[in-house]
């Protein structure tokens, strides 16, 4: 027998040699961890389809049928963790008088201190420990991590070690996908001459080492979130039959299952393994196939342990009852308390896009993205996933092949993860969001965690007679500083410059009331160089940090700012070694707004530097014509986000522009493209039938600010320009055109329509620019989104301040010069 002790191997074995083991002197097994029965039977013929092995374990009134496994030679193997304490016997059941009718017994032991068992559902939407001990799921994915060189493997676990994951999602089948090319050095099951497999031989030594890896996990305290089937095959594992399929998860039932921290995911993208789901996918598998497999795992695993199955495009019906939680992939953040409420369990983010930079639209958001995911699902009362798509030149991703983290959303997970740690318990706090952007985790009366968006307010009603402590934390700067006390009632968060967590901590009784503190400012806007004197209102030491590296300790400085900037000045104070408080103020400092902030399609002057790619021309006037047709083309503006396009609360963009083609997708062509990916930035389109349309930090398909039909035609000629002023009432975008001509020149400008948009400021974390296309953040969209014309002169002007980046129409008329 061998047994494993938490998750170490003891290293002691011994032969069944007789029918039975008296009690005395039966082996010992921590409660939950992993007991084995090895016996030697038959070698000849195919053990795998010949012998039946399994074992009933009994505990007084309780008995659980355990199934046995070929091992490998005459070698078979009975696995079971004990779910109590104290001593259980058992006698095994065979088809083989060998292996039929052994008896024994193992008792089990109270667990060790980093034993806390097997992760089960508890109070309907949450998870624990089977010793009461609570579970956060922070999961991520190396969907082929077992399947690379030892050394790639060795080095993953380091850095999971590391991590702040406690839940992994990987594979037992390797994987043929983008970026994942090469050929593993072993196989469940063993492989032919010929090169083809033998699904009615599994090889021990793959199994083993796949166990190892499990226990290593164990080890690391992190769940094995093992995926029985995926669609991206090129060995013949997604396709191997009925009956195949059923022995092989029988097999992986019967090694597996004993190791407290296995989950079954039946498959990643279930739905793709339908015949002929999607091109470059493999798979022979209906949905009766799906619940078939599901009904074995539920009916025949003795371990109960955790059932899920991930989607590509439609769930699966996870309100089944064999389904133990909701494995989602899905971006839709704000239907996680609709998820929860619709099937009524634990609800996994297992995938919501990864941070990264290959061009696939699953795999590209930035780590500020991934960081807000994590903080919406949680404030939904669900758990959410991550993964990690960067691109190396050995193409070892991490969602994949595993290796090393180069991503910044890891740390901030970590810290959410810290937080909630101090938070009252998870299954204490209940999801208050509507679904439709409102995000609140509370404890009524107790504690709230208030999600607060920068670009609207956000209130929650405080309920009770007693004050609130009031903590802003910022998720990715990963910093929290108080600010005082709110009185019950309405409690009103207006939006600041970025997205902020309100954390709401009723005090205790008698508890002593954190100091009050504001600070104030003569001026919040103004020109570069911009005088303003602060002055803090409250008791205690004061510290100012005005946001530019400069520092003061003065209750009332003058501070100067040099450089047109957005700058967030901090006001720390504390009362001796008591509670502390921060009082924050967001200063705009412009630039000369008579200065474009980009010139583009002009001899000489530009502004930032143009590189063009693809199709895209530069023309002998300076002009840049894109041509109709692929392979396509673009414009990148300065290499990266621009600075100067960041919190923009008013602007003008014109120029002149010569169609091809008014051919247009659905959402319109793109002139002008900084929006990442689907927020922050602007976005200016062309639609076939010659409007114009601008989208600041939204999707343009709902907007409704639309120029005229008929201002842009293809083959001539046309001047535009359209300004937006976030500080305007009504009429906050106007548009103005002059032609259609042949030839650029002087003619009349017009003012077209004027429509009220009330989308903010430009937001902060914006995209590259892009001129004719998608900029990097959404290329996998597709390049015939390019606008397809020539753009000689086009500008933007811009302002952090209301209004003055709106030029007039005289100014405007000056820009039409060709």
């Amino acid at each position: 027998m061998r047994t494993w002790t938490g998750a170490r191997r003891a290293a002691a074995a011994l032969a069944l040699l007789l029918p039975a083991i008296p009690a005395l002197g039966a082996p010992a097994v921590e409660q939950w961890g992993c007991f084995e029965v090895a016996l030697d039977g038959p070698s000849d013929g195919n053990p795998y389809l010949d012998v039946q092995l399994s074992a009933t374990f009994r505990q007084g009134e309780r008995s659980i049928s355990v199934p046995g496994f070929w091992d490998g030679g005459g070698a078979y193997r009975i696995r079971f963790s004990p779910p109590s304490a104290g001593e259980w016997r058992y006698e095994t059941k065979s088809n083989h008088p060998r292996l039929d009718g052994r008896r024994g017994g193992v008792t089990a032991e109270p667990p060790s201190r980093n034993n806390h068992g097997p992760v089960e559902v508890f109070r309907t939407f949450y998870l624990r420990y089977a010793d009461g001990t609570p579970h956060h799921s922070f999961g991520t994915t190396c969907y082929a991590w077992t399947h690379q060189p030892e050394a790639l493997q060795e080095q993953t676990l380091r850095t999971l070690a590391a991590s702040p994951f406690n839940k992994i999602r990987f594979c037992v089948f390797p994987k043929r996908y983008t970026y994942n090319r090469n050929e593993p050095e072993r196989f469940a099951f063993v492989r032919r001459a010929d090169g083809t497999f033998d699904f009615e031989r599994p090889d021990p030594a793959f199994w083993r080492h796949f166990e190892s890896r499990i226990l290593d996990l164990q080890r690391l305290g992190i769940e094995a979130d093992v995926i029985l089937w995926h669609p991206y095959d090129r060995w013949g594992f997604a396709t191997m039959g009925r009956d195949n399929d059923d022995r092989y998860l029988r097999y992986a039932i019967a090694r597996l299952s004993a190791f407290r921290n296995v989950w079954w995911s039946l498959a990643n993208e279930y739905d793709l393994m339908a015949p002929h789901a999607m091109k470059g996918h493999r798979g022979d598998k209906t949905l009766a196939d799906w619940d078939r497999f599901f009904s074995i795992l539920e009916r025949e695993d003795p371990h109960h342990r955790l059932r899920g199955i991930h989607n590509c495009r439609g769930f699966y019906d996870h309100t089944k009852a064999w389904v133990t939680h909701a494995s989602l992939q899905t971006s839709d953040m704000d239907a996680g308390v609709r998820f929860r409420a619709q099937f009524r369990k634990p609800v996994l983010y297992d995938e919501c896009r990864y941070e990264g930079d290959v061009p696939q639209g699953w795999g590209n958001l930035d780590g500020r993205t991934i960081t807000q995911r994590f903080w919406l699902g949680t404030l939904s009362g669900c758990y959410v996933g991550h993964g990690e798509t960067y691109r190396h030149p050995e193409d070892i991703l991490w969602w994949s092949k595993g290796g090393v983290l180069h991503g910044q959303s890891p740390a901030r997970i970590r810290w959410l993860k810290d937080l909630l740690a101090r938070a009252p318990p998870f299954d204490e706090l209940e999801p208050q969001g509507d679904g439709k952007g409102r995000f609140v985790l509370a404890k009524p009366g107790a504690f709230y965690l208030v999600y607060g968006p920068a670009d609207r307010p956000v209130s929650v009603p405080l309920p009770g007679e007693r004050p609130y402590k009031v903590d802003v934390l910022d998720p990715w700067a990963m910093e929290e500083w108080s600010e005082g006390t709110a009185p019950p009632g309405e409690f009103a968060a207006a939006p600041a410059a970025q997205d902020r967590i309100y954390r709401l901590t009723a005090y205790a009784p008698g508890e002593r009331l954190r100091p009050e503190i504001r600070a104030s400012a003569s001026v919040t806007e103004g020109v570069a160089p911009l005088t303003v004197r602060f002055a803090a209102a409250g008791s205690g030491r004061v510290r100012w940090d005005f946001g530019d590296g400069s520092t003061g300790d003065d209750p009332a400085p003058t501070h100067t700012y040099a450089k047109p900037g957005l700058y967030t000045v901090v006001l720390r104070t504390a009362l001796g070694d008591g509670p502390g408080a921060q009082a924050r103020l967001s200063i705009a400092v412009d630039r000369d707004v008579s200065m474009p902030i980009v010139r583009a399609g002009v001899p000489r002057g530009e502004t930032p530097a143009l590189v063009l790619h693809g199709t895209a021309v530069r023309q002998p006037d300076g002009s840049i014509r894109l041509p109709d047709g692929a392979p396509w083309g673009w414009v990148e503006a300065g290499g990266g986000p621009l600075d100067d396009l960041r919190g923009l609360r008013s602007f003008t963009i014109l120029g002149w522009l010569r169609p091809e083609s008014m051919k247009a997708g659905a959402g319109g062509n793109r002139l002008l493209f900084c929006l990442n990916r689907d927020h922050s930035g602007i976005d200016l389109v062309c639609h076939e039938d010659g409007r114009m349309r601008l989208s600041i930090n939204e999707w343009p398909d709902a907007v409704r600010n639309d120029s005229s039909p008929g201002r842009l035609q293809a083959g001539r000629w046309t001047f535009f320009a359209v300004t937006y002023d976030a500080g305007g009432t009504k009429e906050s975008v106007r548009w103005h055109f002059a032609g259609p001509m042949d030839a650029p020149g002087d003619a009349p400008l017009e003012r077209d329509r004027a429509t009220s948009y009330a989308p903010g400021p430009v937001g902060i974390d914006i995209g590259p620019l892009t001129i004719g296309s998608f900029n990097a953040t959404l290329r996998d969209a597709g390049l015939d989104r390019q606008f397809r014309s020539e753009i000689r002169g086009l500008c933007i002007f811009g302002s952090r301040l209301a209004g003055r980046g709106v030029l007039e129409p005289g100014t405007i008329r000056e820009q039409m010069r060709p």
